[in-house]
C-alpha cells in the first residue's frame, strides 16, 4: 500500500519535563486524582517555528511541514486521499502544527516509539475521556495576541462584544464607566484604548472585513438624550457593527510591530475571524438572560433613593436582557462549507418619566426604553482541488434603540445603527506566488427618528399641565414637549486588498520571504436631515393668539396662565431656531500600497516593510516604515528576542468636515414681539453664519511611532513574555479656538505612552489525572499624558492652553501634559484559570482582575503667583482599585447519539466587591456588584 514518507534526522531526546501543577479553584479542586507523568518530548518536538505553508493539497502541506520541522512523518496516502489543506502561517510546536493542518479532516498525527509522527483516523470522543486539546497558537510576534474559542468559552461573555471579550489581554484599557452600576441594561460594544491610543483609533475587522464606523465615532450617546445626542448630530460608535462573539473562532490582536499589510489605524488591530465548518451538518441554539434582579447594586445612600425615582439612562434601577443564539454548518460537498449564525439581544430599562419621582398630571409616569440589536451572518467556503479556494459572507447587523427625553412630553426617539455588508475572498497560486484578493462593501448608519419635529418650551399651565416643578424660578416649572427631528448619517464602504507572498528565495545565503500588495478604498459618507426641525423657547405673557397678518396662532401660544405668573392671561413662545431640512456628503478615495521582505539568516529575521497612502482627505500622501527584528537565541525556538520600530498613521473623520456644513442648515435666533395688541408674524428666517467660525486647518494625518523590545521564553510548559512598547501620538486631531470665534481643526494634539506587560499561557494543558487546565496570566503598567481627551476637545488658545502651566499635586507642568483622566489605569494584573473535567462534562473558567486605582484632577478655582503670570491649582482625587473575580460554568448532558443539551452560568464579581470608579459631583460612582447570566441551549 502507498504511504507518504518522509525522513529526518532524529534529534538527541531532552531531558522529561517538570511537572507543574494546575491552579484548580471551586468545585474543580474536589475531587483530582494522582498527576499524570509527562511524557518525553525531544528539543526538536517541542521547538517553536516560523511557517507560512499556503492553502493546497493536504499532501503537500503536510510533507513541507514535516520537512521544515525536522521530524519523520509516516502517512498511507489512501487516508489523504484529494485533501484540501488550510494552510499554515505563524509559529508553532510539531504536535499543534500537525493540529492546525488536519484540523476538521477527522484526521490526527501521533508520534511512534521511534519518533516518526504517523498520521491515522482521529478516534470518536469517549464522554468520560478528555475532550480535544484547545492548542495555543504561538503567535507571528510579541506584538500579536491571539484568543482562541477556548479562552472565549472560559469567560463570561456579558453583552457578548469583541471590545468587552479582549479584557483578558494586556496593554487593552477600557472606559472608566464601561461597568458602571446604573448602565447595565445597555448593548453596546465596549470600547478599548491599545497602548494609550484614542478609542476609535483602532482598526476593526471581520474575515479581513472592516468594522469601523469613521462619521462622528468620539460622539457616543451615553444615555441617548443630553450632551452626546444634540439637536444637530446624533451619536455615534467606533464599532460599526455589534458583532457578538459567538460567530467567532478567534480573535488576533496585534498591538505592536504590526506588518505593513494593515494600515489607517494608530492604536492596535483587532481581527475577528470565523472558521469554516468541520461537520457535514451540525448546529446549536441557546437562550441566555440577566435582569437588574439577578444584579447587586452598589449606591450610596443618596443614590439609593434617586435610582428607584430615575428618569436617567444613566441610572438604570431595573434592565432585563435576553440573547437569543442560533448557528448552523455544514458541507454539501466536499468542495462546499457553509456556516449560518443568528443573534438577537434584547434589553427593557424601565425608568420614570419624569425627574426626581415627580408626577406628571397629564403624561405618562412611567416610561420604558428598550434596546435591539440583531445579527445574520452567511459564509461559505470554496474549496476545490489545487491551490484554489474561496469564500463569500453576508452580513446583516441592524441595532436600534428607544429613548425619551426626560421631563418632556412626546419626546420618544429611536437611535439606529448598524448596517449590511457583503464580502469575498478568493486566494489562488500564481508562478511562484500565493494570491490573495479580499472585496468587501458595506453600509453602516447613525441616525435618528423621532416622534417630533418641534421642540416647545411652555411654563407650566392648566392648558400645559403636564411639566413637574424642579425649582422656584421662572424657569422652575416648565412643560417640554416634542423632540430633535429626523437624521440619516451613513456611511458606504467599498475595499479591495490584493496582495502576493512569494515562496522563500536565497540570495547570497540569506532567505527571502516577500510580500507586495495594493489596497484601493471607497468611502462616501452622507448626512440628511429629512425634515425641518424648529425649536421654540422663551415663555412671555399675551392676553391674545391674535396675530398681525391675520389667524390664530394656535401652536406657539396658550390664553392659560403660568403657574407662577398668576397676573399673566397667557403665554407666547418668543424665540425660534431653524435647523433647515437638507443634506451633503462627504467622499473619500485612499490608494495603499506596501511591501514587505522577511529575511531569514540562521537564527535571526529581519522584516522591513513599509506602506504607502494616499487619501484624498489628506494634503499629503505617507509613508510608514515597518521593521521588526527576531532572534531565536539558542536556535531551538525556546528563547525569543525580538525588537521594531514602527509608525502607523490613522484617519481622519467625518466629523471634521460635517460641523460646519451642518450648522450652514441652521437659522440664526430669531425673536418676535407684539404689535398693537397682537402677535407678530415670524419675520423670513435669516440663516446663522457661525458656521464661518469652523475652518480646516493644515489637516495633516495623525500618527503613532512606535519603539518595541520584548523577549520570550518556553519554560515548564508555558510561554513566559516580557515586552515594553513606547508610543508617541503625534498630529492628533482637535478643534483648535485660535482667537474669539476661530476656531480650526487642526494637528495641535499629542500624546505620550510608556507600556510594559509581562504574561504566562500555558502552551499546552496540564493534565492532573482526567483534568485539563490552561492558564493565562498577564500583568502591565501605562504612563500616559495627552492633551485631550478625543478630537472633539477644544484647545484654548486665548486661555493658553497649549503654552500655559498649572500646578497638580504640587507640581509645576504644562497644561498639556497632564495625566490621562480616562482608559487608563497605571496598571492591572489579570489571570485566566481554564479547567476541564470531561468526567462531569464540566468546563470551569476563573477569570481574576486587578486594576490599580487611578486619579483625577479637580479644579480647586484657586490661582497663585508663577513666573511672569498666575498658575491653577488642580488637585488630585484618588479611586481606589478596582478587584474582581469573574466565574463561568460549562456542564453539557448528552441527549442522544452526536446531541447535547448544555447549561452555561456566568457570575462575574463574585465576591460582590464594591469599586469605585468615577465621582458625580458629591457622590461616588461604582462598579456593578455580583451579576449572573444564565444561557441554556443544545447541541446538535
Amino acid at each position: 500500500m502507498p504511504r507518504l514518507q518522509t525522513s529526518a534526522p532524529l534529534p538527541i531526546a531532552g531531558a522529561l519535563r517538570a511537572a507543574l501543577p494546575a491552579l484548580l479553584l471551586c468545585a474543580s479542586t474536589a475531587a483530582l486524582p494522582v498527576p499524570a507523568r509527562a511524557q518525553q518530548e525531544s528539543p526538536a518536538q517541542a521547538a517553536i517555528r516560523s511557517y507560512d505553508i499556503p492553502p493546497g493539497p493536504l499532501s503537500s502541506s503536510l510533507t513541507r511541514f514535516a520537512a521544515e520541522a525536522g521530524v519523520a512523518l509516516s502517512a498511507d496516502a489512501a487516508l489523504l486521499g484529494d485533501r484540501h489543506g488550510p494552510g499554515l502561517h505563524g509559529s508553532y510546536d510539531v504536535a499543534h502544527g500537525f493540529a492546525l493542518l488536519l484540523a476538521g479532516s477527522g484526521l490526527e498525527a501521533v508520534r511512534d516509539a521511534t519518533g516518526t509522527w504517523v498520521l491515522r483516523p482521529a478516534p470518536r470522543q469517549s464522554p468520560h475521556v478528555l475532550g480535544e486539546v484547545r492548542v495555543h497558537a504561538a503567535a507571528e510576534s510579541l506584538g500579536t495576541q491571539v484568543i482562541g474559542r477556548g479562552t472565549l468559552d472560559a469567560v463570561g461573555r456579558g453583552n457578548g462584544d469583541i471590545g468587552s471579550a479582549l479584557r483578558v489581554l494586556p496593554n487593552v484599557h477600557f472606559d472608566n464607566g464601561q461597568l458602571h452600576t446604573g448602565r447595565q441594561g445597555e448593548i453596546d460594544p465596549a470600547d478599548i484604548s491599545i497602548h494609550g491610543s484614542k478609542f476609535y483609533n483602532n482598526l476593526y475587522l471581520m474575515d479581513g472585513m472592516s468594522l469601523n464606523n469613521d462619521i462622528n465615532p468620539a460622539q457616543r450617546a451615553a444615555d441617548g438624550t443630553t450632551g452626546s445626542n444634540n439637536n444637530s448630530a446624533p451619536p455615534s460608535a467606533s464599532q460599526g457593527f455589534a458583532i457578538d462573539t459567538s460567530l467567532l473562532c478567534s480573535i488576533t490582536v496585534r498591538d505592536a510591530n504590526v506588518p505593513a499589510e494593515f494600515g489607517r489605524f494608530s492604536g492596535g488591530v483587532i481581527a475577528a475571524d470565523t472558521c469554516a465548518p468541520t461537520r457535514d451538518f451540525g448546529g446549536q441554539v441557546s437562550v441566555e438572560r440577566t435582569r437588574s434582579a439577578w444584579t447587586e447594586y452598589h449606591l450610596t445612600p443618596t443614590q439609593e433613593v434617586e435610582y428607584p425615582q430615575s428618569a436617567d439612562a444613566d441610572a438604570q434601577s431595573e434592565f432585563d436582557k435576553w440573547t437569543y443564539r442560533a448557528a448552523l454548518q455544514g458541507k454539501p460537498s466536499d468542495e462546499i462549507g457553509l456556516i449560518a449564525s443568528f443573534v438577537r439581544k434584547t434589553s427593557e430599562i424601565p425608568l420614570r418619566g419624569y425627574s426626581g419621582g415627580r408626577t406628571s398630571a397629564s403624561d405618562s409616569n412611567g416610561k420604558t426604553q428598550r434596546r435591539e440589536s440583531d445579527a445574520f451572518y452567511v459564509r461559505g467556503f470554496w474549496t476545490p482541488q489545487g491551490d484554489l479556494r474561496g469564500d463569500l459572507s453576508l452580513l446583516y447587523a441592524p441595532t436600534s434603540g428607544q429613548y425619551f427625553i426626560s421631563n418632556a412630553k412626546n419626546s420618544d426617539f429611536e437611535l439606529k445603527s448598524g448596517g449590511h455588508g457583503i464580502n469575498l475572498g478568493l486566494e489562488h497560486a500564481l508562478g511562484g506566488a500565493q494570491l490573495s484578493h479580499r472585496l468587501s462593501w458595506n453600509r453602516v448608519e447613525s441616525s435618528r427618528d423621532a416622534d417630533s419635529t418641534t421642540w416647545k418650551a411652555w411654563r407650566r399651565s392648566a392648558d400645559k399641565d403636564w411639566g413637574v416643578q424642579t425649582g422656584t424660578g421662572a424657569t422652575g416649572w416648565m412643560s417640554y414637549e416634542g423632540g430633535w427631528g429626523d437624521i440619516d448619517q451613513e456611511q458606504e464602504t467599498l475595499t479591495y486588498q490584493g496582495k502576493a507572498d512569494w515562496e522563500p528565495i536565497n540570495l547570497l545565503g540569506v532567505e527571502h520571504r516577500l510580500q507586495a500588495g495594493v489596497e484601493l478604498l471607497r468611502q462616501e459618507q452622507t448626512y440628511h436631515r429629512k425634515t425641518t426641525y424648529t425649536q421654540y423657547t422663551a415663555s412671555i405673557n399675551t392676553n391674545t393668539c391674535n396675530m398681525v397678518g391675520g389667524g390664530v396662532d394656535t401652536e406657539t401660544c396658550s390664553l392659560s396662565s403660568p403657574w407662577n405668573a398668576p397676573t399673566w392671561a397667557g403665554q407666547y413662545l418668543a424665540s425660534r431656531l431653524i435647523y433647515f431640512a437638507g443634506e451633503f456628503d462627504v467622499s473619500n478615495t485612499n490608494r495603499a500600497l506596501f511591501i514587505q521582505d522577511e529575511m531569514r539568516l540562521g537564527d535571526f529575521r529581519l522584516r522591513l516593510g513599509a506602506r504607502y497612502d494616499n487619501d484624498d482627505l489628506a494634503p499629503e500622501a505617507t509613508l510608514a516604515p515597518r521593521s521588526a527584528l527576531f532572534w531565536d537565541v539558542f536556535g531551538n525556538g525556546l528563547t525569543r528576542l525580538e525588537m521594531g520600530a514602527n509608525r502607523y498613521y490613522s484617519r481622519n473623520f467625518m466629523a471634521y468636515y460635517a460641523q460646519a456644513k451642518r450648522l450652514a442648515l441652521q437659522s440664526s435666533s430669531q425673536t418676535r414681539t407684539m404689535s398693537g395688541g397682537l402677535l407678530n408674524d415670524w419675520a423670513a428666517p435669516v440663516m446663522a453664519t457661525n458656521w464661518r467660525w469652523y475652518q480646516l486647518g493644515d489637516m495633516k494625518v495623525p500618527y503613532d511611532d512606535e519603539r518595541m523590545i520584548g523577549i520570550s521564553q518556553q519554560w515548564l510548559g508555558h510561554t513566559w513574555s516580557l515586552k515594553r512598547v513606547l508610543r508617541e501620538s503625534r498630529d492628533e486631531m482637535v478643534l483648535h479656538l485660535r482667537s474669539a470665534a476661530n476656531y480650526y481643526w487642526d494637528n495641535s494634539g499629542y500624546s505620550d505612552a510608556k507600556t510594559w506587560a509581562l504574561s504566562v499561557e500555558s502552551d499546552r494543558p496540564i493534565r492532573l489525572g482526567n483534568t485539563s487546565t490552561t492558564l493565562m496570566f498577564s500583568v502591565d503598567h501605562t504612563d500616559l499624558e495627552t492633551s485631550h481627551a478625543d478630537y472633539s476637545d477644544t484647545l484654548n488658545d486665548i486661555s493658553g492652553d497649549l503654552s500655559r502651566t498649572i500646578i497638580y499635586d504640587g507640581k509645576a507642568i504644562p497644561w498639556a501634559e497632564r495625566p490621562a483622566q480616562n482608559y487608563t489605569r497605571p496598571w492591572s494584573a489579570r489571570l485566566l484559570v481554564n479547567t476541564e473535567i470531561p468526567a462531569a462534562r464540566l468546563t470551569i473558567g476563573n477569570f481574576f482582575r486587578i486594576r490599580d486605582g487611578f486619579e483625577k484632577m479637580v479644579d480647586t478655582g484657586v490661582s497663585v503667583p508663577h513666573g511672569d503670570g498666575t498658575a491653577r491649582i488642580w488637585d488630585k482625587r484618588k479611586f481606589g482599585k478596582a478587584i474582581t473575580w469573574d466565574l463561568r460554568l460549562n456542564w453539557s448532558l448528552p441527549v442522544t447519539q452526536g446531541q447535547e443539551a448544555f447549561v452555561n452560568l456566568t457570575i462575574e464579581n463574585l465576591l460582590d466587591r464594591k469599586n469605585d470608579i468615577e465621582n458625580s459631583g458629591t457622590e461616588l460612582v461604582y462598579e456593578k456588584g455580583r451579576q449572573f447570566w444564565l444561557e441554556l441551549g443544545y447541541r446538535f
